[in-house]
C-alpha cells in the first residue's frame, strides 16, 4: 500500500527541466568528434587561444574541455610545444581506394528525452579508445558517429550512399528491427556492451549477471539482509544485472521485494527519485546496488542532502564505469572490450553474410588483450546454451564474448549485525 502511494505521487510530478549542456562539455564534444574525423592530421592541435577564437568561446574553457580529453586518453600535452593527440587516437582519412572501414554507431543517450548523461559519459568513451586502438592496430578506419536514437535508423539508411564498411558495430544499443535492418547490407554487425538472443549478430559485453550475483554475495556476507537495486529504466538493454542481482538474493537466502527494485533515469533526477522512494519504505534497505558508478555517485550525493551517513547508516556499490574516489564498484575491462569489437569485426569481414549465420559461442584465446578471466563466466538461465564451442582454430560464424568484472574495494560498505 506504501508503494502505490508513493508511486502514485511520483506520476503526479511534472518531469524535470534538463539543463542544456555546458560550454565546456559541448566543446569536449566537438574536438572529440574533430579528433575522430582527422581534423588535425599533423597530430597537433592549435593553440587554446586559437581554438577559443574559433569556437567563440573562453580560453578557460578550451582548456577544459582538453584537461577532460587527456584524461580519456584522446590528447597529451608537451610543456611550451602544445598539445598533441595520442598514437592511438589518430585515424587516417578515408579514401575511395582504402580497403577497410568499420563504421562505429554510438547511440547517445544524453539527448534522449530525460537526458542520461550518465550512460555515455565513462563507459562509452574507453570502449571507443580501445576500438580506435585496434583499428590503428590493424590498419583499417574507424568511421564514428555519436547518433541521437531517434536519428540512429535514418543514419543507417545513408550508410550505404558515402561509405561500403567491412563490419557496422552499435555501441550500447539494442532497437531489434535497427539492427536486422544492419544485418540486410550483408556485412558482419556486432552489438558492443549489448545482446539480442533473437537477432544473428556478434556481441562483446560485459558480464552484469555474475557481477551482479557477487555484489549480491558479498554484502549478504557483510551481514546485510535488505538490499535494494537502482537499476536503468531502460531495462530491456541490460536485463542481465536485474536477473544477477534477483539470483543472487536467491542463492544468498536474502528475501527479496519488488519494493527494493526501482528503475529511474540515468540522471540526477532520477537518483533524487530513487532515494526519496528508498528512504520512505519499512524496512529501510542498509544497502544500495547502483546500475553504474555515476548513477552510484548521484545517490551518494543525495543521500548526504538526506543527511544519511554512507556506509555507516546505508551501504553503496556501483556497477562500473567512471572513477568515483571511495566507491566500492565492480569493473569490466571495458577498453579491451571495444578493442576486441573491432577484432571480431575483422575476423568476420571476409566471410559469408549475416544471413548465413547460425549462433554459437566463441571464447577467445587467452592471449587477447582482455585479462584472464577472475570470475567464472557465465550468462543467465534464458540465455544458456548446450554444448557451446570452445575450438581456436578457426573462428565460428558468430562469436558472442562475455567479458568478467572485478570488485574494487572502497570505502563505501560496512559490515552489519546479523
Amino acid at each position: 500500500m506504501a508503494r502505490k502511494r508513493i508511486n502514485k505521487r511520483i506520476a503526479r510530478q511534472l518531469p524535470r527541466l534538463e539543463r542544456p549542456k555546458s560550454l565546456t562539455a559541448q566543446v569536449e564534444q566537438i574536438l572529440r568528434q574533430a579528433i575522430i574525423e582527422n581534423y588535425f592530421p599533423s597530430g597537433k592541435l592549435p593553440t587554446e587561444i586559437e581554438l577559443a577564437e574559433q569556437l567563440g568561446v573562453s580560453r578557460e574553457t578550451v582548456r577544459l574541455a582538453c584537461e577532460a580529453l587527456e584524461h580519456e586518453g584522446l590528447l597529451h600535452k608537451v610543456r611550451r610545444r602544445g598539445t598533441f593527440l595520442q598514437p592511438a587516437a589518430t585515424l587516417s582519412p578515408l579514401r575511395p581506394n582504402r580497403a577497410r572501414v568499420i563504421v562505429y554507431l554510438q547511440a547517445d543517450y544524453a539527448h534522449s528525452p530525460v537526458g542520461e548523461e550518465a550512460v555515455v559519459q565513462t563507459i562509452s568513451g574507453l570502449m571507443l579508445q580501445g576500438a580506435l586502438c585496434a583499428a590503428a592496430q590493424a590498419d583499417c578506419s574507424l568511421l564514428v558517429r555519436q547518433v541521437p536514437l531517434s536519428a540512429m535508423r535514418r543514419i543507417l539508411e545513408d550508410l550505404p550512399r558515402y561509405v561500403a564498411p567491412v563490419g557496422i558495430i552499435f555501441a550500447s544499443y539494442g532497437e531489434e528491427k535497427v539492427v536486422k535492418a544492419a544485418l540486410g547490407l550483408g556485412v558482419p554487425v556486432l552489438l558492443l556492451d549489448h545482446d539480442l538472443p533473437t537477432v544473428h549478430a556478434h556481441s562483446v559485453r560485459d558480464d552484469s549477471y555474475q557481477a551482479a550475483i557477487d555484489v549480491v554475495q558479498s554484502l549478504a556476507r557483510r551481514g546485510h539482509r535488505y538490499i535494494a537495486f537502482v537499476n536503468w529504466q531502460r531495462e530491456e538493454l541490460n536485463p542481465w544485472r536485474l536477473q544477477g542481482y534477483r539470483d543472487g538474493l536467491r542463492q544468498a537466502g536474502l528475501p527479496r521485494r519488488r519494493a527494493w527494485e526501482i528503475a529511474v533515469p540515468l540522471n540526477r533526477h532520477g537518483a533524487q527519485q530513487a532515494v526519496r522512494y528508498l528512504l520512505e519504505l519499512r524496512p529501510r534497505p542498509t544497502a544500495i546496488y547502483c546500475f553504474n558508478n555515476t548513477l552510484a555517485r548521484y545517490v551518494w550525493d543525495e543521500l548526504r542532502q538526506h543527511q544519511i551517513a554512507v556506509p555507516q547508516e546505508i551501504s553503496l556499490v556501483g556497477g562500473g564505469g567512471e572513477n568515483v574516489p571511495d566507491l566500492s564498484c565492480h569493473q569490466a575491462d571495458w577498453e579491451g572490450m571495444g578493442q576486441l569489437a573491432v577484432e571480431v569485426i575483422l575476423r568476420h569481414g571476409s566471410q559469408l553474410s549475416a544471413h548465413a549465420m547460425t549462433r554459437s559461442i566463441f571464447t577467445p584465446p587467452q592471449t587477447k588483450s582482455l585479462p584472464a578471466p577472475a570470475l567464472t563466466t557465465t550468462r543467465p538461465p534464458s540465455h544458456a546454451t548446450s554444448s557451446p564451442s570452445t575450438t581456436t582454430q578457426s573462428p565460428p560464424l558468430l562469436e558472442h564474448h562475455v567479458c568478467p568484472h572485478r570488485f574494487l574495494e572502497g570505502r563505501t560498505v560496512a559490515s552489519r549485525a546479523c
